[in-house]
């Protein structure tokens, strides 16, 4: 399915981010379906695309291929935070890809020790967002699953606004 433009009309998620809530904006956005796509693939041929800045919030983490693809992508340069939710991120299988991706240069932050981050974005160079249903985690693969690509930066700012106020 090719990409659809639409108009967004983003109320309470860009107000909490001081935009004006009656702001409209064009954003590019491209569903993809577990049914269909590999949704692994599209997340990781996005973060192959970033040349500044990778901002992930995740609920779960242990698919070690994004792991991986997080670590190139900071050897390249890009700066690459990621919070994941504390009571996963003390699993023994995102422990060691915790331990990877900071040796690798990426900074973690294990977050909400008292409730729950079940976010599921990652903000690419201010411009590109990833989010939906989708875990990046090894059974997603068999999930069914949803993934938006949405390109507009409008939302990644407010998207980034939000990582900000995760701890």
């Amino acid at each position: 399915m090719k990409s659809i433009l639409f108009s967004v009309l983003l109320v309470s998620l860009l107000h909490g981010a001081g935009a004006n809530a009656a702001d409209s904006f064009d954003c590019r956005v491209s569903p993809k379906f577990s049914s269909r796509d590999n949704l692994g693939h599209v997340v990781g041929e996005s973060l192959r695309q970033a040349k500044q800045q990778v901002t992930v919030a995740l609920y779960g983490f242990n698919n070690s291929d994004l792991a991986e693809e997080l670590v190139k992508v900071a050897k390249k340069g890009v700066m690459v935070r990621v919070k994941i939710d504390s009571a996963k991120g003390a699993e023994k299988k995102t422990g060691v890809l915790i331990s990877r991706l900071k040796s690798g240069g990426v900074s973690v932050k294990t977050v909400a020790p008292d409730g729950r981050n079940h976010n599921k974005f990652a903000v690419i160079d201010g411009s590109r967002v990833l989010t939906g249903s989708y875990n990046w985690t090894a059974k997603a693969e068999s999930n069914w699953e949803n993934l938006l690509v949405i390109d507009c930066a409008e939302l990644a700012k407010a998207y980034e606004s939000e990582w900000e106020k995760v701890h």
